[in-house]
Formats: C-alpha cells, sequence, structure tokens
C-alpha cells in the first residue's frame, strides 16, 4: 500500500540563500525577523506514521523548540505519541534538537550514522523500505552520513472550495524525496550550487551525484529549508 498521507509540518528557512553573498548584517536581521535556519519537518502515514526530522532553532531554547514543534503538531491533530517512527536525515542540531519529544517512537537513522556516533537506534541500509511505500535513499555530501527518503503515494485527491461548492482534482500518483540537506532549499538547487558551510561537510562530488540520484526518482522534491518544488526537466 503506498503513501496515503503527507504533511509539511513546518517549512526550514535559511539564513543564507544561494544568490546572496554572507553578511553578519543581513544574517542578523534575518534572525531577528525569525528566520534563524531551522529545519523542515515533514509527516507520512501510510502503514505506520513517520516524522522525517524533528526541527530546531538554534536561537531560541529547548523548552521554546520543544513547545513549538509540539503546537506544530497540533494544528494538524498529531500528537508526539501517535508518530510510530521518527526518521533522522543526518545529525546537526536544526535536523534532530527536538528528539526527546518522542519518547515512545522508533528512531531510524542511516547505518553509517549509527556507525559514525556509536548511536543507540536502529540504523537503515541503502534502499530498505521503512513502511509501505516508503525507502531509505543514502544521499552522502552534506554529511557522509546523510540519508532521504522516498515517498511513494497513492492516487491524491485535493477538495478545492468553489462557490458552488467543494471541487475534486485527482493529482494521481506522485514520487516525493524528502530531501534533508543533500537539497537545502529551492535556491540552491536552481543555482546548482551545494550549501559548504557546515564543518562536517563531506564532499561536492557526492553531493552533487546524490541531487542527481534524487531527480531520477522524484516528481516533487521537500528540502532542508523551504517549500516543496517540483523536479526540474532535464
Amino acid at each position: 500500500m503506498p503513501v496515503r498521507k503527507i504533511k509539511i509540518i513546518k517549512n526550514g528557512t535559511l539564513t543564507l540563500e544561494a544568490f546572496e553573498e554572507p553578511s553578519i548584517k543581513d544574517i542578523s536581521l534575518k534572525k531577528l525577523c525569525g528566520i534563524g535556519g531551522n529545519s523542515s519537518v515533514v509527516f507520512v502515514e501510510s502503514d505506520a506514521k513517520i516524522l522525517v526530522d524533528t526541527g530546531f532553532e538554534g536561537d531560541l531554547s529547548e523548552q521554546i523548540n520543544r513547545k513549538t514543534l509540539i503546537n506544530d503538531l497540533k494544528r494538524f491533530g498529531i500528537k508526539p505519541e501517535d508518530i510510530d517512527t521518527v526518521f533522522i536525515t543526518h545529525w546537526h542540531l536544526d535536523h534532530c534538537g527536538n528528539l526527546s519529544v518522542f519518547k515512545e517512537s522508533d528512531i531510524l537513522t542511516s547505518k553509517t550514522a549509527v556507525e559514525r556516533f556509536n548511536l543507540d537506534y536502529e540504523g537503515v541500509r541503502d534502499g530498505k523500505r521503512i513502511a509501505d511505500g516508503v525507502r531509505v535513499i543514502y544521499t552522502p555530501g552534506h554529511t557522509i552520513d546523510h540519508a532521504s527518503l522516498l515517498i511513494r503515494t497513492e492516487n491524491l485527491k485535493y477538495s478545492v472550495r468553489s462557490g458552488h461548492g467543494g471541487k475534486l482534482i485527482g493529482i494521481g500518483e506522485v514520487n516525493i524525496v524528502i530531501a534533508g540537506d543533500a537539497v537545502i532549499s529551492p535556491s540552491y538547487y536552481i543555482t546548482g550550487k551545494v550549501w559548504k558551510f557546515n564543518s562536517d561537510f563531506y564532499s561536492e562530488e557526492e553531493a552533487i551525484q546524490s541531487i542527481e540520484r534524487i531527480e531520477e526518482v522524484a516528481d516533487y522534491i521537500i528540502p532542508g529549508h523551504g517549500g516543496m518544488f517540483r523536479v526540474r526537466s532535464v
């Protein structure tokens, strides 16, 4: 059974887009306005309820971060205890900092990450199916242990309100890659640039190869920071 529901709980923000020059003034202004670099958080439901990354704003306290995430989930009618599995794409604070909220959930990440950090969580291999319609894709580059998820949906429909009542639109089956920072934002994807500002950046060559691998299987990409977008035509 393919995935029947996918919700973007939070669109991640980014302090430095691909078209911007590094500037302390610009970054400080963005943070003042609430653009601090927290990651996207995505909910997926098939035969299991999965949360991909947990989002965390480094300039805010742990208590405020936890409360914000719990409230974001609540807007979609989701409680932390509803989540069967949390999948962490990579172990940067903005992607895993709220992990303690999910005490009753199974925690999954790449086997490479488990070995790298000696984590007491389950490590999954490249290509592993973790739920119906949900498979792991290893996407190294941003970090050596980075992994994304390929989501294969069932026939989706959307109801649009009109003056004469609701209108159903058939969307069909789509493949969505929840990419974490393998694709950090739409602006980096469009310009063909790779985010290399993290201290444990692994390989530009492998980062580009990972993006190409994502493009081969995805109709849409949910990046680690920013809104979902359609894969460009090659």
